[in-house]
């Protein structure tokens, strides 16, 4: 369609196109094929990629290897379902390490009632007294059996701190007890204990499971401090919380582990580890933390240059 310039003539001119053939029809239905079948294919790849590699990955894991993750940045449902099941994994790796690591953990916690059950039979057979160790085994007897229903329990209070029961009692009096059970694995290796503390510290308190978390603190400190050294073992109070503070005069910890060492299995011993003595299993510190945050408490760790110095706070 045209005009003139004044837009007073007008004309349309029709153009007579020949008709299609079948060979133009047939190369186009072969070109709209072929472009189908490409994008199909791509599409398949891009759906079937990821379920090879999360294949793959479950293979793997399935075969024992629990570090195996997925680790994709797809936000689609196949994104969603490979996050799914690294998270799954992560839980599943983090239950199968524990349960693995369960005979280490009770040998840790029993070892230092078996040790002084020891000391205590040799004592039994050369000490004319033998009442007195009669007596030790005894209360160590005692002390397993009781310590083997709290950590049948830990599992259960652990993911409800306020099911303990607190009972009202005196830190002080606790703190001298075990100082005095922790002196003779002390003076085995040389190293003397030294406590300041006020006559008496009422706190509302599990005593049990606070003297072992105060015996674990000790225990690291004995074994990283070097023969002839002294520990300081000090407790001071405020109107609002206790503090007690345990020192030893080891070679400390790097800052960056600081926080790790009270970390379940978290082991510093490349750094701080004497060298007759490969050290425990990691689990005493974290015990202590625990036992800290079921009083409502905290514990912490700070380089004293020399030494560690741990913190044990709890409020009254």
């Amino acid at each position: 369609m045209a005009s003139s310039s004044d837009d007073s003539i007008r004309w349309i001119t029709l153009l007579k196109l020949p008709p299609p053939t079948g060979a133009s029809i047939s190369e186009a239905f072969i070109w709209i094929l072929a472009a189908v079948a490409i994008l199909a294919y791509l599409f398949t790849v891009y759906l079937v990629s990821p379920l090879r590699k999360l294949a793959g990955v479950v293979e793997r894991f399935g075969a024992g290897d629990l570090n195996a993750r997925v680790e994709t940045r797809r936000r689609d449902e196949l994104g969603n379902l490979a996050r799914a099941f690294d998270q799954m994994a992560e839980r599943i790796d983090t239950l199968v390490t524990t349960e693995r690591r369960l005979l280490q953990d009770i040998s840790h916690e029993l070892r230092t009632p078996l040790a002084r059950m020891r000391f205590a039979v040799e004592v039994a057979r050369t000490d004319p007294n033998r009442e007195a160790a009669l007596d030790r085994i005894r209360k160590e007897c005692d002390r397993l059996a009781l310590l083997t229903d709290e950590l049948l329990e830990i599992g259960v209070a652990e993911g409800d701190p306020g099911s303990r029961q607190l009972e009202p009692g005196d830190l002080a009096e606790l703190l001298a007890e075990t100082v005095e059970d922790s002196s003779l694995e002390s003076a085995g290796r040389g190293v003397q204990l030294d406590m300041c503390a006020p006559p008496a510290a009422e706190l509302k308190m599990d005593r049990e499971l606070l003297r072992r978390a105060v015996e674990n603190v000790l225990r690291n400190a004995i074994r990283y401090s070097p023969d002839g050294s002294t520990i300081d073992v000090e407790l001071t109070g405020t109107p609002d919380a206790w503090r007690l503070s345990i020192r030893d005069r080891g070679p400390g910890v790097p800052p960056e582990m600081l926080e790790k060492i009270f970390q379940p299995f978290f082991r510093a011993d490349s750094h701080r580890a004497r060298k007759e003595d490969s050290g425990g299993v990691g689990l005493g510190l974290a015990i202590a933390r625990r036992a800290a945050q079921w009083h409502h408490g905290t514990l912490k760790a700070e380089n004293a240059e020399p030494g560690l110095r741990v913190l044990l706070t709890l409020p009254r």
